[in-house]
This record gives structure tokens, C-alpha cells and sequence, in this order.
């Protein structure tokens, strides 16, 4: 056995040694004159806020009433309470793909004691400070005080540990995510909230425990999520993992029309009908389809397939110049599309007939969407679409993001394409979008389009809301994904050609994945400002949350007065979009990290 020669050994620097507070601050915050001042001035300016912050939280003369009283309302609106049911399992559904997609991807890293600690005493710090600054009286005050000193202890104690253990991160993340889940599942048994009741014909508030109907539901919402991450996790090594991600991935993008036409709106089908129109057409296109893709995809035909693809889009294009249903309408632009993309993604063999399963799958769901979103609900609301506040600004958003990024791929594809035509229309239709603000295009949503409209033809406000945020969402992400696109080397060009790729290949399988990875960070902000653009809709009238928050809360008078109420529903309105922001940016950072953007 050879002795190591110095260049096997690795040389690591020496651990600094431990810095105290006052080592910290002076070089932090207190490193030079004008260092030190600006710190002064920061944290005067923090100070303040935090003591207006607490000031105005806790003031008696707030009505907290108005939010907790009216929780419904700002979630869904005029949902009947007879149907919460399908509400609660909506929640539950979307909280088992969660916790499947933690396990399956094995989302959740770990800390270190220390890190652990170090949070946990800033968390302290700041609930001690808040409470010596709120307007509290002596007892709560010192109530504050104490629990925030408390956890100062805990998390210098976790931060003080000695051993190189400590530094090693061995607690789980998700562990700590559930504990905090545990803690506000007990604050909703514990924690009591300010309520309006009447007693004897007059309204007084009293002191109840938060959701005190909803503390049952969100309880098995919890347990069912941590029991399916945990049934994920052990059968997740003995199950092929590309599976296991391809199911998770179909059960997220089927999920949102299911639940949104299907679980919440209750459609009262006439199978009559379904019978004898709509099955035999997804009978017709999925069978008759599947031939003509056979023969588009087989290469020995040559240019046959390409010609399919050009008279399926031809007849798309004439299906609305004709007066037949809209289902045919849609399922000719899906053939189209699969028409377009045999010759170059058909295969053989096996990859073969997953393309065309894939089509009589995509010929199905088309036809099941269309049948349940056309069937009146059997929901009764007040008001032309059955979700308000909350839920349709979520209706909105996710619908808006999801429509808009293939328009927006296409248009940035359009306008990088070297044929002049589509790079004219792109353009045109980027640069007069984007001219625009959105509250102009949801004005001519609204007051325009139902003049254009041909007689008997009607789109209601929720799809007139949900198309002008779509094609304008779609122009800005065209620009952001064509920042991309001209970010790619033409070596990358070059070498698909090389390897013998088409136009179609090469742009799906090398171009546009590197690309998307490059705009991520612009890509997320354009998902963050659609979910905050939403709120606009308020100005046409639509229930959405903050039009609840901003107008119909404060113009409550029966059954308890909240006239001139605004601060307090607003500023619960700004908390929960932050919130849902907020996750945005981190789930934004996480995925930058995993895919090195920046880095390589």
C-alpha cells in the first residue's frame, strides 16, 4: 500500500472561529461612520413600523368581525352551504397531488440544528419586540415577552449545540413544515377570534374559536395528505419511477377541469344526447383519426403525412365558417395539431401506438370536458357563474396561465420563424396586445365583444374575463420565451441538424427546453403578475376576492352593520395574495436551483 503523496491530500481552510452579537453588529451593521448611520436610521424606521403595525392590528376600534364573519364570502362566495362538500373534497384532492408530487420527486431537504436555530431565535426576537412595542396592556405585554424569550432560548441552546453533528443537516424539512401544520391545526381548536352575534336583538362581538365549523375538515385535510405522502413514499422505490412521474404529472393537468366542471359546478347531463351525438362523433374522430395517423406518421408515404397535417388544419380553420357543433370544432384543431406532428414525433413500434393512444385519449377528454362544461349545473348560485371571491380569482389565474403559455410559445416561435407571414402576425398581434393596459382589453371584453358576437351566440363575464387576461398574459410570455430563444447558441442549431432532427424535433427536444430553462425567473413573474392582475376584474363587476374584500364587505348592513369597513377586509386581502406570491418566488428559486440556472 502506497503512502498518499501531498497531492492526494486534500486541504481544507481552517472553520473561522464563532463571532459573538457584538462581533456581528460591528461588522454588519456598524462597520463605518455612514454604515453606522444608515443602520441607526433603518432600524428607527423598523421600529416605528412595527409599532404602527401592532398599533393598528390591535387597536379596539378595529372590526375584525367584518373578515371572520364574512370568510365565506371572501372564499366562495354564494356557494350553497348544502354543497360544501364537493368544496371540502375539491381542498382534499388538491392536498393528496400535493403531498403524491412531494413523495414522488422527493421534494424537501434538510437542515442543520444550528440553521434551525438561528430562525427560531429571530423568530423569537421579533415576537418579544413586537410585543414591547404593541399597545397592549402590563399582562400582555409580558405574556408576549416571555413566549418570544422563550423561543430565543430554544434557538440559541439548537444554535450553541457543541459536535460537528450540530452542523450537519439532519432534520428533515418537511418534518418541520408538519409541525408547523400541527400547530395551526391546534390554533384552530385553540386560538378564539372576534365574532358578531346578536343577543336579544342587538349585535355584540364575542370572542370564538377560529372556523369553528371547519376545524373537522381541514383536520381530515391534513391526515389524508400526510397518510398519502407517506403511502407514496413506500411504494415509490418499488414502482418504475418515470411511472410513478407521469401518472402524478396527467393526475395535476386532468385535476383542475375536473374538479372545476366536474366535482364543483355538478353537471346534470342528458345522456340522451350524449348518446346519440357526442359519442358517435368521439367515436368517429378517435377511430377514423387514428388510421389517418397511422398513415401520416409512416414515413414510406413521404409527403403525404405533411400534406394530412396541411388539410387538417385547412378544415379546422372552415369548421367556424360552418354552422356544426363545437365540439367538432375542437376536436379538429386537436387533430390538426397531432396531424401536423406525425410526420416528425409518430415513431414506430411501441412509440407508434403511444401516439396514437395519445390521441384517442386527448379525443376523450375533449369530448367528456365539452359534454360536462355545456350541461347546466345543477348548483343553484345568484348570479350567472357558481364561485366568488377567492375561488374565482383562482378559476381565473389558473385558467389564464395555463391558456396563455402554448398561445404565447407559438407566438414567440412566430415571430423568431423566418417565414415572413407568421412573423408578421406575431408582431402585429405582440405590439397592439401589448400597447394596451389590461383594463382596456377587459373594457372591450366586456362592452365590445357581445356586439361582435353573431345573434344567439353569448359568452358569459367569468369566459369574456378569462380570454382578455389570456391573449394579453400570452404577448408579454411570447416576448419573455423569445428572450430565450435568441439566447441559444447556434452551435445547438447546428447539431440537431447534425444529428439529422427536423425543424419540429429540434425546436421541441433542444431549443425550447433550454430556452424555458434561461426565462424561468421571468416566466414565474409573468405567473405572479397574472394571479395579481386578476384583482382588475373587479372594475367589470366580477365577485372576484378582492372586489368582495374592496366593495361588498364594506357595504354591508344586515344581518350586522360593517357600513365603511374597508381597512380591515383589505388588509386581509393583501396578506393572502402575498401569501400565495410569496410561494410563487420560492418555488421559483428552488426550481432555478435544481436546474443550475445562472450557474451553468
Amino acid at each position: 500500500m502506497t503512502e498518499p503523496t501531498v497531492a492526494d491530500v486534500v486541504e481544507l481552510a481552517p472553520e473561522p472561529p464563532p463571532k459573538g452579537p457584538r462581533v456581528w453588529l460591528r461588522e454588519n451593521l456598524f462597520s463605518t461612520p455612514a454604515s453606522s448611520v444608515m443602520s441607526v436610521v433603518a432600524i428607527a424606521v423598523a421600529l416605528a413600523s412595527i409599532r404602527g403595525l401592532m398599533g393598528f392590528l390591535f387597536d379596539p376600534a378595529r372590526r375584525w368581525e367584518a373578515v371572520t364573519y364574512n370568510m365565506r364570502l371572501l372564499m366562495v362566495q354564494a356557494y350553497p352551504v348544502d354543497q360544501f362538500l364537493r368544496v371540502w373534497f375539491s381542498v382534499a384532492f388538491v392536498a393528496v397531488l400535493l403531498a403524491a408530487t412531494l413523495a414522488v420527486y422527493r421534494i424537501g431537504g434538510r437542515m442543520s440544528p444550528r440553521r434551525l436555530g438561528t430562525t427560531i431565535t429571530g423568530i423569537g426576537a421579533f415576537v418579544a419586540l413586537a410585543g414591547l412595542l404593541s399597545p397592549f396592556s402590563f399582562a400582555g405585554r409580558v405574556a408576549w415577552v416571555v413566549v418570544g424569550a422563550a423561543l430565543a432560548v430554544v434557538g440559541y441552546l439548537a444554535r450553541t449545540l457543541p459536535g460537528e453533528r450540530a452542523k450537519e443537516p439532519t432534520i428533515p424539512t418537511l418534518g418541520i413544515v408538519t409541525a408547523v401544520i400541527a400547530l395551526v391545526l391546534a390554533a384552530l381548536w385553540v386560538v378564539r377570534l372576534p365574532f358578531p352575534v346578536s343577543v336579544d336583538g342587538e349585535q355584540t362581538v364575542r370572542y370564538l374559536p377560529i372556523a369553528a365549523s371547519t376545524r373537522i375538515p381541514w383536520l381530515v385535510v391534513a391526515l389524508v395528505g400526510v397518510a398519502t405522502y407517506f403511502a407514496v413514499k413506500a411504494i415509490r422505490d418499488r414502482v418504475p419511477e418515470a411511472w410513478l412521474r407521469r401518472t402524478v404529472v396527467t393526475l395535476w393537468a386532468a385535476s383542475y377541469p375536473f374538479l372545476v366542471l366536474v366535482v364543483l359546478r355538478d353537471p346534470e347531463l342528458d345522456y340522451g344526447t350524449v348518446l346519440s351525438r357526442d359519442l358517435p362523433i368521439f367515436l368517429g374522430f378517435a377511430l377514423v383519426g387514428a388510421a389517418v395517423l397511422q398513415v401520416a406518421a409512416t414515413r414510406a408515404y413521404g409527403e403525404l403525412g405533411r400534406v394530412i397535417g396541411a388539410v387538417a388544419v385547412v378544415a379546422a380553420i372552415g369548421s367556424f365558417f360552418v354552422p356544426v357543433p363545437y365540439v367538432v370544432r375542437f376536436l379538429l384543431i386537436g387533430f390538426a395539431l397531432f396531424a401536423l406532428a406525425a410526420p416528425a414525433f409518430g415513431g414506430e413500434g411501441r412509440s407508434r401506438l403511444a401516439f396514437l393512444g395519445l390521441w384517442i385519449l386527448t379525443a376523450a377528454l375533449v369530448s367528456y370536458f365539452y359534454v360536462v362544461a355545456t350541461a347546466p349545473s345543477s348548483v343553484e348560485v345568484p348570479g350567472s357563474y357558481m364561485l366568488g371571491g377567492l375561488g374565482l380569482t383562482l378559476v381565473l389565474s389558473v385558467t389564464a396561465i395555463v391558456a396563455s403559455f402554448p398561445l404565447g410559445l407559438l407566438l414567440a416561435l412566430g415571430r423568431t420563424s423566418s417565414m415572413p407571414i407568421f412573423r408578421l402576425m406575431s408582431t402585429t398581434y405582440i405590439e397592439l396586445v401589448r400597447g394596451v393596459p389590461l383594463i382596456t382589453w377587459l373594457l372591450v371584453a366586456f362592452i365590445m365583444l357581445p356586439v361582435a358576437l353573431p345573434p344567439g351566440v353569448e359568452i358569459g363575464g367569468v369566459m369574456r374575463a378569462i380570454g382578455a387576461m389570456t391573449f394579453f398574459s400570452a404577448a408579454y410570455l411570447a416576448e419573455n420565451v423569445r428572450g430565450g430563444l435568441q439566447a441559444i447558441p447556434k452551435g445547438q442549431y447546428e447539431a440537431a441538424r447534425a444529428l439529422g432532427m427536423s425543424t419540429a424535433q429540434m425546436t421541441l427536444f433542444i431549443v425550447l427546453p433550454q430556452a424555458l430553462r434561461a426565462v424561468i425567473p421571468a416566466l414565474v413573474g409573468q405567473v405572479i403578475a397574472i394571479f395579481k392582475d386578476t384583482s382588475l376584474v373587479t372594475i367589470v363587476g366580477l365577485f372576484d376576492f378582492l372586489h368582495i374584500a374592496r366593495a361588498v364587505i364594506p357595504g354591508q348592513s344586515q344581518p350586522f352593520n360593517f357600513l365603511g369597513t374597508f381597512r380591515e377586509p383589505l388588509l386581509f386581502a393583501a396578506v393572502v395574495y402575498w401569501m400565495f406570491t410569496f410561494t410563487f418566488s420560492r418555488i421559483s428559486l428552488r426550481l432555478e436551483k435544481k436546474l443550475g440556472v445562472g450557474e451553468r
